[in-house]
């Protein structure tokens, strides 16, 4: 279901996608915030999270009622499920599976699957518009798509959030990644945040647990139209954000001091996943393109005899495997993209045991 089951002997972690560039002025503002957010531990945070929500919508072009803010992405995507009790749910496979397991947690729920192809990298295609019928009552949607890393067409997910507003389906679209992806790049005006609360059936779920690599510190919001926030609030506890939690997210949605750091980011991930996957490609491995801080690829002919990711264990690396993926196999693993000298003991690895 996850990454980051580290047992003892594993150096370095690439089962876990977090952002791999560290910026000094980041990483200070890190430690005053939760440093500030210690200071009020003896007190209850703010039960309305005005000051966070308020952070949050500066640096996304929405008004504040449109936002709520939580314990991770995770206990986002549980509250979203108990919020709309779908009966029926579709889930675009292969894919995360929290949805799966947040599905299950309300019972009685069925869940429809449509499952993306190898043939077309695992991208979403408009083949999920027919899957999309009037019996559905709400939709998960990735982008960027986990464990493939594909972004959504724009068009497409336009096609996807009409017919989801003709039918009355409601769409979870998580985020998780957009902020490390390459669509980040190019759609962070306030026309492409408008859609947040344009479309009443859409719920954006974010995290700034990948983007600011701190996976122990829990921190997500969601992005819907006031209704939507409303019945949210209501399926999440009264506080549901820590005062170190309240600290951080208002710090770190500060939009002029993460543009830079986001900017560099991206260039370092862009730089380093087309180094990866370069040398993924050149041992023997199939590489799914991937617009993102991960890269998935498939072990193919006397590669598929060798047990990789035990191999790496054995050499103190620790990948993410990726049978339990419902549409995929024993041979796809999924990498992070990290810093160079860590990319290239990964190959240097993987090309030792071969």
């Amino acid at each position: 279901m996850h990454g980051g089951n580290i047992s003892s002997g594993i150096d370095i972690d690439f089962s876990v996608s977090l952002n791999p560039y560290t910026d000094p002025a980041v990483e200070s503002a890190i430690e005053e915030a939760a440093g500030l957010g210690l200071k009020h531990a003896r007190s209850y945070p703010d039960i309305d999270q005005t000051k966070v929500r308020a952070a949050i919508a500066g640096s996304v072009g929405i008004n504040p009622d449109c936002v709520i803010a939580a314990n991770g992405s995770s206990e986002l995507i549980m509250a979203a499920v108990r919020a709309f009790m779908p009966k029926s749910a579709l889930l675009c496979r292969p894919c995360f599976g929290g949805y799966e397991h947040a599905l299950k947690s309300v019972g009685g729920c069925k869940i429809r699957d449509h499952y993306t192809k190898e043939e077309d990298g695992y991208a979403l295609t408009k083949d999920v518009l027919a899957h999309m019928t009037e019996d559905i009552d709400l939709m998960f949607l990735c982008d960027p798509a986990n464990p493939s890393g594909q972004n959504i067409d724009e068009g497409l997910l336009e096609s996807i959030l009409k017919r989801a507003d003709e039918l009355n389906i409601k769409v979870i679209l998580d985020e998780s990644f957009l902020m490390l992806s390459d669509k980040y790049q190019k759609y962070t005006d306030e026309k492409t945040a408008q859609k947040y609360t344009d479309f009443k059936n859409l719920i954006v779920i974010r995290s700034y647990t990948k983007c600011f690599a701190l996976p122990g510190i829990r921190m997500g919001y969601a992005l819907s139209c006031l209704e939507n926030i409303k019945i949210l609030r209501q399926n999440l506890p009264e506080w549901n954000l820590s005062s170190i939690g309240n600290a951080l997210m208002s710090r770190l949605s500060n939009r002029p001091m993460i543009v830079g750091f986001l900017d560099k980011s991206h260039d370092l991930i862009t730089s380093e996943r087309k180094y990866l996957s370069g040398e993924l490609a050149s041992i023997g491995f199939k590489v799914f393109d991937s617009d993102s801080n991960f890269i998935m690829f498939k072990a193919v002919g006397k590669l598929c005899q060798i047990n990789i990711y035990e191999k790496m264990i054995e050499r103190g690396i620790l990948i993410r495997k990726c049978d339990d993926f419902d549409g995929l196999s024993k041979y796809f693993y999924r990498i992070s993209v990290c810093g160079h000298n860590d990319n290239k003991l990964l190959i240097s690895a993987l090309r030792s045991i071969l």
